[in-house]
């Protein structure tokens, strides 16, 4: 008689598995792990010069360049985009040879919801271009988000063992020494992206229009003459590595350090000690060389959260400990001067003790905000009367002196010109008859009484022009400066008032046509302005190097995103770039245009909706719940445990610093690919337990 086919025993560690599907502690072969190593280590290297087109002529705030051109970030969704595929060509051979399985973990439902928030916010975007590619230079768009969740799966679901840890974590290790070298060699003035040779590694070498000479060549002939092609945005001695912008390098580094600083502590073998000694001092040199506070918050967290964790155990390694503490020690007073102004800014921001100016600290092109180039701007329809900023004190030049004051808003109503001092309220309307046909009234509808003078645009000049002046105490400060110009096309005169405050060079435009008054902007755009909400940081817009002002007006917008956003990367579209006066009184030229938020948590709520935001919360909270108690009570007595520890204390010090940094393609693979891995050790080390 037959005995009846055995059912294997259910493996507890598994939600689901195929027939021939491997325990959760038999290592995947190096074949299916090569998706999740590339994408987690080599997707942060590539630098590549890209150019596309977008239409921008139809946001006011733009000069309008539909070419665009950038090299950090499109070979790297490129990359991301490869490492998705070939992970699901993994996962799609596992179905077909019945060796699939999906480990237990309750982190997949915040991972689903996450994933439908971005793509129904994608669906009911009405920017669905931006919100499925990305916004210009950063391109992390809805499929890019989507990528990120299918490649967290996949990790989790292939590193099974203590090899496939190493396979991921040392390839790491050696991306992250070159991109420290790299640093380097930006923080010591000769950057390699720089040099002819690092230059025609990013850039192809092509035919150039209207000349005999091909990209190469005209770098080799530049380089003879001490010139170059390229010219990054960056300072001399700024260390930016491959990452677009220098606050992402310490972004990136507080997932690193503490892994390897782990690893380094638990290696007995000297030479192997030595190696990641190296590389422990390479990363902090670039970590403090980055001068970003935003990492030196993240460190901290990681400092104080390993104390807890770890507590008698430090006593024990003492002598690794003591190491770690004199490299940072000395590599800290080899670069004062680097951090010591960066992190005493940042406390004087925080703590509101002085107003330093936004616009010098405020980052251009690779950062934040960028200035608009006046000299790129299209020429308007009627050229403005005069240039955004003149000599002068703004006051009539016979008149006294009005005391301090502080514009508040603008608001264009009909032909009426809303404008609060002090806040005072007067409402300026134009005569589209007559430029000097201005009347004034007070919030009360009281008619103010006026007054012509003269006003003199430059110091040099002898030449003034006509003004008129407010007769009240609350407006005296004001000046209007009616003007008419003629539009050289069609003949048509326009009628414009330029207003401008005692003691401050700005002018402000206004221009009265048939559909009503227009602030005209300095790319020759016409604008209608309002009062913008803003929340927080009335006194302090400077806090953070800015980010007090753009979060001030980043916190109104989640009013309309509490379920889904308007589409992920879409930022920049919904930013108030109207707030030319908030921008002034913060100290920012006002034609800075922010593209993301410099928080990673405000910027998904824009862009995929609260409801994203509390997905990825909850994704996190779970790790670091389940993290913090393995990692209390364990021995560190193998390289699993003591990998599993560092990668959380990084992950932790990543997820506070992104309350002042934001999310990008050049640094959420490598977080999304540790993040993987230390959700696969933290199940390996519970099923452990459970044996």
């Amino acid at each position: 008689m037959k005995k009846p086919k055995r059912t294997p025993r259910r493996d507890p560690s598994h939600i689901w598995s195929m027939s021939h599907a491997g325990g959760a502690d038999e290592h995947m072969s190096g074949f299916q792990i090569i998706p999740a190593m590339l994408f987690t280590a080599v997707v942060i290297m590539p630098v590549r010069y890209y150019t596309y087109k977008r239409d921008m002529a139809r946001f006011f705030w733009s000069v309008g360049t539909e070419d665009q051109t950038e090299f950090f970030s499109h070979i790297k969704v490129n990359l991301i985009v490869i490492c998705t595929v070939l992970a699901l060509l993994a996962l799609l051979f596992r179905l077909c040879t019945q060796s699939f399985a999906v480990k237990r973990s309750v982190l997949y439902f915040p991972m689903i919801a996450y994933a439908l928030t971005v793509l129904f916010s994608y669906l009911a975007s009405s920017e669905k271009f931006f919100a499925w590619h990305g916004w210009n230079e950063r391109f992390e768009g809805t499929y890019v988000l989507l990528c990120y969740m299918v490649m967290l799966f996949y990790i989790i679901n292939s590193v099974n063992s203590e090899r496939n840890v190493k396979w991921i974590v040392y390839p790491v290790a050696v991306v992250s020494g070159l991109l420290a070298l790299l640093g380097l060699s930006q923080y010591f003035g000769h950057d390699f992206l720089q040099t002819a040779i690092g230059q025609k590694l990013i850039v192809p070498n092509e035919p150039i229009e209207n000349s005999d000479l091909t990209t190469w060549q005209l770098m080799d002939r530049l380089a003879a003459e001490g010139r170059q092609i390229l010219e990054f945005a960056f300072k001399k001695g700024e260390i930016y590595q491959t990452v677009y912008n220098i606050n992402y390098v310490s972004f990136y580094l507080t997932l690193l350090i503490p892994l390897f600083g782990m690893i380094f502590i638990h290696e007995n073998n000297m030479r192997k000690k030595i190696a990641w000694g190296v590389l422990f001092t390479l990363l902090i040199m670039n970590l403090i060389g980055s001068a970003s506070s935003g990492g030196f918050l993240g460190m901290f967290f990681v400092v104080l959260t390993a104390v807890v964790v770890l507590n008698k155990r430090i006593l024990k390694w003492w002598k690794s400990v003591a190491a770690l503490l004199v490299i940072t020690v000395v590599v800290a007073g080899f670069t004062y001067d680097r951090w010591y102004p960066e992190l005493s800014g940042a406390v004087k921001s925080a703590l509101n003790i002085t107003e330093a100016a936004i616009a010098a600290t405020a980052e251009t092109g690779a950062g934040g905000a960028q200035a608009v180039d006046d000299t790129e701007a299209a020429k308007p329809e009627e050229a403005a009367p005069v240039s955004g900023q003149v000599a002068g004190t703004g006051r009539a030049a016979d008149g006294p002196a009005p005391e301090k004051a502080v514009l508040d808003y603008f608001v264009n109503d009909g032909a009426d010109i809303v404008v609060s001092v002090n806040g005072n309220e007067a409402t300026i309307t134009m005569n589209k008859d007559d430029p000097f046909d201005i009347a004034v009234r007070d919030a009360d509808g009281k008619e103010l009484a006026t007054k012509e003078d003269l006003i003199q645009f430059d110091d040099s000049a002898d030449a003034s022009n006509p003004a008129i002046l407010i007769d009240d105490l609350r407006f005296a400060a004001l000046t209007l400066i009616p003007a008419s110009v003629e539009n050289e096309v069609s003949g048509e005169i326009v009628f414009y008032c330029m207003i401008s405050l005692a003691g401050d060079s700005q002018i402000w435009p206004f221009a009265l046509t048939d559909e009503g008054t227009f602030y005209h902007n300095e790319v020759g755009k016409r604008v209608k302005l309002r009062n913008v909400p803003h929340i927080g940081w009335e006194d302090n817009p400077g806090f953070g190097s800015g980010r007090g002002y753009i979060w001030s007006r980043t916190l109104p917008l989640l009013r309309d995103t509490l379920l889904l956003g308007h589409g992920a990367d879409t930022y920049c579209i919904y930013f108030p770039h109207e707030d030319y006066v908030g921008k002034h009184n913060a100290g920012w030229n006002i034609n800075m245009i922010v593209d993301k938020p410099h928080n990673l948590y405000l910027g998904a709520a824009i862009g995929t909706g609260m409801i994203s935001v509390l997905a990825l919360l909850a994704l996190f909270l779970f790790y670091i719940v389940r993290s913090f108690r393995l990692y209390f009570r364990s021995k560190y007595d193998d390289f699993l445990q003591v990998a599993g520890a560092g990668i959380f204390f990084g992950i932790l010090g990543f997820l506070v610093s992104a309350f002042v940094d934001d999310s990008s393609v050049s640094v959420m693979p490598l977080f999304y690919g540790l993040l993987g891995v230390g959700v696969a050790i933290n199940l390996l080390l519970s099923a452990r337990e459970r044996a």
